[in-house]
């Protein structure tokens, strides 16, 4: 089976280009430049980035007996890659084998395989792979002969570089020019702004970063934020490093400024209004390459929030032409992202056309192992095949399985039996529809519930709520393969807005006519709102009561997607949780349920008060279950409580109550 791990950023290919007048004003250097020119000084500490570095994520995988990848790695301008090294994990039934590496048909290394240990150590040599725009590229093809008498499953087949890392010899180029300024791998963006910001400056402060963590893909990009009274005196950036000073004059453009070391330079962007913001798109717009200067001004360049089509196809998605292969069965697997298609998504169909290999057998069409659609094969191969996808089955990334089965000979030797293939064309068609509500409900709705465009709001707009805003913003940006689009307005306009929100409270000053599924009466009562045909809430009194906060997704009177982050008038708590998402990018895409809760030395847990309703379709059956299941959130936050308060005296009760307050939800969708 074939692979190609490229460079999951757009650092090679730039975005399309943002619409708007740009004017290039070539001035002056900088002072500073002269001495910026000079030869670097030789780097006596070597290079090393591993794969997650360059966002190819933690291993490589060759599947099948003869398995097929292709590795394209960025290679940071004045150095040079001089081996790929990695742990290799092998199967226990493997006699022999080898892996060839090659690059651009060249044979580059041969690494021998046998079957005496689990893991081997494997370095690949690089110096002599071309490098070829920015990258090199390694063809890797594995060859696994099995023990004799022994007959594995295709599928199972796998061999996988684990800890893979990159050495490189040189010293990293000090950028010259705009065009320049971001490299290809970035590890740590920070920016600077003004300690007392108004919504224009955080607006832009939101664009520059999310545009930034969408350039680089899957990078790890950590985001760091400072008020500009910590510019002076803040040590120079590293050479995977980058920091943007983001201030507001009337002189508006962007401008390099050099240190007086052998550092990268730092950006300054000024201006006012929509202007500012303006700038900070330059850097990762493919308008950046004729910025061949040190200064640059760029025009209005505003993007238009675009709707999402009804129909599409999967090479529109990205997912392209997908083939399986197999012994007696073979299967595609296709996964459709909500934030590819542009929004909260339902009536999901694919019009599946491709082919597979002929003869009696059956395709079926499943989801999380769920059959939803069977049908004969025959001799003709064809595959054109409309699919419907349940609504009970979609999820933020649905895998649908596409998979030919065909007879197998009992009396084919091992190995000798026909290879079946499917493969699903890219021009398949993709169908939807907009979603009434956000679906699946919770932290599974984003970030395709909050697109094309969404409110940004503050309950104290100071430069601390403008950092905890950049970091929601920016982990919601991680989930999604398309740029998001912020917008900064007032909690009351948030709120009554026809586009969802996302709400950051570190003070907890919420209004009352806002209802969140987890909500606190003074610092020792939990309230869960229950789903809405139940009529009561439940409570939980602790005592005594601990500050928590937490981020939560409920849904605006508007029934428009809605992102709560907030703690019980603790600030400090939300930056603890805040801080716990951010030291692990990965663990924005672990979210589950609607509400991240966080107390003082426990970490942060998911809950869900959907699972309090059961089966939605059963209400009953919801009812009857509710409140051992609602026993157990309740007990689990109660927990989390006592282990921090250190107290043996601890009082619960848990009450059902009449509730006039109905919390704004959602149809009866199932829970993520």
């Amino acid at each position: 089976m074939s692979s190609t791990i490229g460079v999951p950023s757009r650092c090679t290919a730039r975005m399309a280009a943002i619409s708007g007048i740009v004017a290039m004003m070539v001035l002056s250097s900088a002072p500073g430049i002269a001495q910026a020119q000079d030869e670097d000084p030789e780097e006596t500490n070597p290079i090393t980035l591993s794969l997650s570095e360059t966002g190819l994520g933690a291993s490589i995988a060759l599947n099948g007996l003869s398995g097929r990848t292709q590795v394209t790695v960025p290679v940071p301008p004045g150095t040079g890659p001089s081996s790929l090294n990695a742990v290799l994990t092998v199967p226990a039934w493997l006699d022999r084998g080898w892996i060839d590496v090659e690059s651009g048909n060249r044979p580059i290394s041969r690494i021998a395989l046998g079957g005496d240990a689990p893991t081997i150590p494997v370095s690949i040599p690089l110096a002599a792979v071309p490098v070829v725009d920015g990258a090199v590229t390694l063809d890797l093809a594995s060859t696994l002969i099995p023990d004799a008498g022994f007959c594995p499953n295709v599928l199972d087949a796998q061999l996988r570089l684990l800890d893979a890392r990159v050495d490189y010899t040189g010293v990293p180029s000090i950028p010259r020019t705009i065009s320049e300024f971001l490299p290809p791998v970035l590890r740590q963006l920070t920016v600077f702004m003004p300690a007392q910001p108004n919504r224009d400056m955080i607006s832009a402060v939101l664009t520059l970063t999310t545009s930034v963590i969408d350039y680089y893909g899957a990078q790890p990009v950590r985001v760091l934020v400072r008020p500009d009274t910590e510019l002076q005196g803040s040590q120079p950036d590293k050479a995977f490093e980058r920091s943007v000073v983001v201030a507001e004059n009337n002189d508006t453009g962007a401008e390099l400024i050099f240190p007086l070391d052998q550092s990268p330079p730092r950006l300054f962007v000024t201006g006012s209004g929509t202007a500012l913001t303006d700038q900070t798109r330059l850097i990762t717009s493919s308008i950046s390459e004729l910025a061949v200067t040190t200064k640059a001004l760029a025009g209005a360049s505003a993007p238009r929030a675009v709707l999402a089509p009804d129909s599409t196809t999967l090479e529109d998605l990205g997912v392209g032409t997908v083939t399986g292969k197999g012994d007696t069965t073979a299967t595609a697997s296709i996964t459709l992202d909500q934030a590819r298609l542009g929004r909260s998504v339902s009536d999901v169909s694919l019009h599946l056309t491709g082919n597979y290999t002929p003869g009696v057998g059956s395709i079926t069409a499943g989801v999380g192992g769920k059959t939803i659609a069977s049908w004969s094969a025959d001799d003709s191969g064809r595959l054109d095949q409309w699919v419907d996808i349940p609504n009970a089955e979609l999820r933020k990334a649905t895998t649908l399985d596409v998979s030919v089965d065909h007879p197998a000979d009992s009396a084919a030797a091992c190995g000798t039996q026909a290879a079946s293939t499917i493969t699903v064309d890219g021009s398949t068609v993709v169908r939807s529809a907009p979603s009434s509500t956000p679906a699946p409900l919770g932290f599974g709705s984003l970030p395709q519930a909050l697109m094309p465009q969404f409110d940004v709001a503050m309950t104290q707009e100071t430069f601390a709520d403008a950092a905890r805003a950049v970091s929601v913003v920016t982990g919601l940006q991680r989930l999604s393969a398309r740029p998001i689009m912020p917008q900064v307005v007032s909690l009351d306009d948030a709120l009554a807005s026809s586009d969802p929100a996302v709400v950051i409270a570190a003070d907890g000053g919420l209004p009352d006519s806002l209802s969140l599924p987890l909500s606190s009466s003074g610092a020792t009562t939990f309230s869960i709102a229950t789903p809405e045909f139940t009529d009561t809430d439940t409570s939980l009194t602790v005592d005594p009561g601990v500050p928590y906060a937490s981020l939560q997704v409920t849904t605006t009177a508007n029934n428009k997607a809605l992102l709560v982050a907030s703690s019980t008038g603790k600030g400090a708590r939300l930056d603890a949780l805040l801080s716990w998402l951010d030291a692990d990018p990965s663990r924005w895409f672990g979210r589950n349920g609607d509400i991240l809760f966080a107390v003082p030395g426990i970490e942060p847990v998911s809950l869900s008060s959907g699972n309090l309703a059961g089966d939605s379709t059963v209400e009953s059956a919801a009812s009857e279950s509710g409140v051992d299941r609602l026993s157990v959130t309740l007990l689990g936050i109660a927990g989390a409580v006592l282990l921090v308060a250190l107290v043996g005296a601890v009082v619960l009760v848990v009450r059902s109550r009449g509730s006039s307050r109905r919390r704004h939800r959602r149809d009866n969708s199932p829970p993520s």
